[in-house]
């Protein structure tokens, strides 16, 4: 077996049957794949996630399902004695259904099917955002991704890479919005988030027309709610994105923080494709946040 991950879990687990091996969707942080279509594993690619392994095997996930409405990955496997790339991992049964794409919930506008989506979607945030975890989340490296910068250091990084291939007038609405977050930042309440909550970790029971579950917690941390309604609205759109804040029984000032972040989260997008040398995602980002201040 020339797969140096499957060859790991040999080792680990050599009783297991490894009939087919799945390469599942891109992860910035881990190597992931799917074993015989039924397990799904996550390898660490550095030292820090793999302790966010071993955090979220021992702590995290096991605390949320317990709280959620809505299934979530259980570890049933681990590979966690020697917290280093390759070696450390976590496994659990893989969760049917595909990711919730924005033209999924666009079919069911208008519908009872979409309220029950919404409901189940705030109802879910709801008991996340409440739970209430017996370890702190392990310190993010000081190389860790952008979404774990502080604000300064955040708003440094946008300023000496973004700002030199953007026009004057777009700079200084990034300037506005930059700061609004920071302020944002220090008054807002921290709950434990997801992180990373849209499309691609929501997923969808086509057969049945429901959530199948909640998956992709490796950014989870905590931080203001209105980071996850953010995935929401930038996933979704404004319409669907109210009915689940009404769901939730988010107020004025959860949703205005949401659109507040989902621009933050385009500045993002564009910083991650100025630092992957990526031309289309960096001019992707930049066109998208300016078209989310002209209308």
């Amino acid at each position: 077996m020339s797969n140096p991950f499957a060859q790991r879990l040999q080792e680990v687990y050599p009783a297991m049957a490894i009939e087919d091996i799945q390469t599942e969707r891109a992860a910035q942080h881990y190597v992931v794949l799917g074993i015989n279509y039924k397990l799904v594993f996550r390898f660490a690619r550095n030292e820090y996630r793999a302790n966010r392994l071993a955090y979220e095997a021992r702590t995290l996930l096991p605390t949320v399902s317990r709280a959620a409405n809505l299934p979530v990955p259980v570890p049933l496997y681990e590979s966690l004695e020697r917290l280093e790339p390759v070696l450390a991992f976590i496994g659990y049964e893989r969760i049917d259904g595909e990711p919730l794409w924005p033209e999924i919930v666009e079919s069911l506008a208008g519908t009872e099917e979409e309220t029950r989506l919404a409901d189940r979607i705030g109802g879910f945030l709801q008991s996340l955002h409440t739970v209430q975890l017996e370890a702190d989340l392990p310190e993010p490296e000081e190389s860790e991704e952008l979404q774990q910068l502080s604000d300064e250091r955040l708003k440094d990084v946008m300023r000496r890479q973004l700002f030199p291939v953007m026009s004057k007038t777009l700079q200084a609405q990034a300037e506005i919005d930059l700061e609004a977050w920071a302020e944002s930042e220090k008054k807002s309440a921290k709950m434990l988030i997801h992180g990373a909550f849209g499309p691609a970790h929501l997923l969808w029971d086509a057969e049945y027309e429901q959530l199948a579950g909640v998956i992709g917690f490796g950014s989870a941390r905590l931080g203001d709610p209105a980071i996850d309604f953010a995935g929401i609205l930038s996933g979704y759109g404004s319409s669907f994105f109210e009915k689940c804040l009404a769901a939730y029984g988010g107020d004025a000032g959860l949703a205005d923080r949401a659109r507040l972040y989902a621009k933050i989260l385009l500045l993002r997008e564009a910083l991650y494709g100025a630092e992957e040398g990526d031309a289309d995602v960096l001019a992707y980002g930049l066109e998208a946040y300016a078209t989310s201040h002209s209308g």
